[in-house]
């Protein structure tokens, strides 16, 4: 499962959302979507910053952790509320990177050149071993730049909602 941040301001966003819908102005809509995921450019830049300090240096993960993460703000404006969430994950090379384990501190990883002879004497490879890291990259990383996002989404509803007076 994908951390994500729930944005606070629902009810103003639900407002300006419910007078767009009402008077038809899709072209608002398309822009403010625009405008709330840039808002929250400051929290994607600081968790990717902090994933860059807290994943190991050595290897590489750090870069290429760092470089795969992706972000979603999914936007929902319900006929009772709205909200806004960033999604966070990354892609690895042939599935999702483990976002939650990396949280809780632990970075599975392939340990390339470590095998072990079986019974029938074939060798077989023994590719993965568990690293504990500094667990909460991803809280520390919302932590630090969510007063900055929360004044810029403020400002965006704030523009808009005044854009439809």
């Amino acid at each position: 499962m994908a951390p994500e941040i729930r944005i606070e301001g629902a009810a103003t966003l639900h407002k300006v959302a419910a007078q767009m819908r009402a008077e038809g102005r899709k072209d608002l809509s398309r822009t403010m979507g625009a405008a709330l995921s840039k808002a929250a450019d400051p929290v994607k830049l600081s968790i990717r910053t902090e994933a860059e300090q807290t994943m190991p240096k050595s290897g590489g993960y750090s870069g290429l952790f760092s470089k795969s993460l992706r972000f979603r703000l999914d936007r929902r404006n319900g006929s009772q509320q709205a909200r806004a969430q960033l999604i966070t994950y990354a892609d690895g090379t042939s599935e999702r990177r483990d976002i939650g384990s990396l949280e809780r501190g632990r970075l599975r990883h392939p340990v390339y050149g470590r095998g072990r002879r079986l019974k029938s004497g074939s060798h077989k490879a023994n590719p993965w071993a568990v690293t504990s890291i500094r667990p909460g990259f991803h809280k520390r990383g919302t932590a630090h730049a969510m007063d900055e996002a929360q004044k810029q989404l403020g400002k965006v509803i704030t523009d808009y909602a005044e854009r439809l007076v």
